[in-house]
């Protein structure tokens, strides 16, 4: 993920964090269930999305994430904000040593779980009480507007994203019959200018040429609600909490 998560990126996503509820509505579940759990390890952390909030809540949180600018941006905001509790850790999960936790946490990596059953193995084998891993709910789920960005720009629909069954699946072949709730949250991206939008779809879609952006500016002038001085491109999101206790 160290390659995709550049510094544009990762400050686009920091700011999308203004504009979401989902870490309540992560904790929400996460919280009531791990009143034994102190030390908590956030797999794919990025810049604190969950890592901050839990250390809040009095855990103590190890935020492991591969990305040089998610992992700075996290720092940044610790030192600004006093936040007392997250130990930030460089390094790519497979490759990472790290000792065990009372709970491990991974929410929205699907790179990670690529390979369902080793991450899951490693999750298991550091998290001595609980484990948490939450994913799309949907395989048809639309992402950035591509459903219909898609067919305008490429002339093809979007595909099927990742989703939690193929995790939960890995799961019950493991023998490791997980709890399941779902979630439901806003995850607002915030834009000052209608061409910082543009450039934020064709950074994510990859599209380097500007053959495209009379389109795109076009669809996104007739999508995106101007709110309080900035425009915002509007997304509500289901996700799944996978949970389960050891023993």
């Amino acid at each position: 993920m160290q390659g995709f998560w550049n510094r544009l990126k990762a400050n686009w996503y920091r700011k999308g964090l203004d504009h979401t509820d989902f870490p309540q509505k992560a904790l929400s579940v996460i919280l009531p269930r791990t009143a034994d759990a102190r030390t908590f390890l956030d797999v794919g952390a990025g810049c604190g999305t969950l890592a901050i909030p839990l250390a809040k809540a009095g855990k103590t949180v190890t935020a492991l994430d591969s990305s040089t600018a998610m992992i700075d941006i996290l720092k940044e905001d610790i030192k600004r904000d006093g936040v007392k509790g997250v130990s930030p850790l460089l390094a790519r999960w497979e490759e990472a040593e790290t000792k065990a936790h009372d709970a491990v946490l991974c929410a929205n990596v699907p790179a990670l779980l690529g390979d369902p059953e080793a991450a899951i193995e490693k999750m298991d084998r550091l998290a001595r009480k609980y484990v948490f891993i939450i994913e799309n709910a949907g395989p048809k789920a639309d992402k950035f507007y591509y459903r219909d960005l898609y067919p305008l720009l490429f002339g093809r629909p979007f595909g099927e994203r990742s989703d939690y069954f193929k995790t939960y699946s890995a799961l019950h072949a493991m023998g490791v019959f997980a709890n399941v709730e779902m979630i439901e949250y806003d995850f607002d991206q915030p834009f000052e200018t209608i061409e910082e939008a543009v450039e934020f779809w064709k950074e994510y879609i990859g599209i380097v040429t500007e053959e495209h952006d009379r389109k795109l500016r076009g669809y996104l002038e007739g999508k995106l609600v101007r709110k309080k001085g900035l425009l915002l491109a509007k997304f509500h999101k289901r996700s799944a909490v996978m949970w389960w206790r050891k023993g």
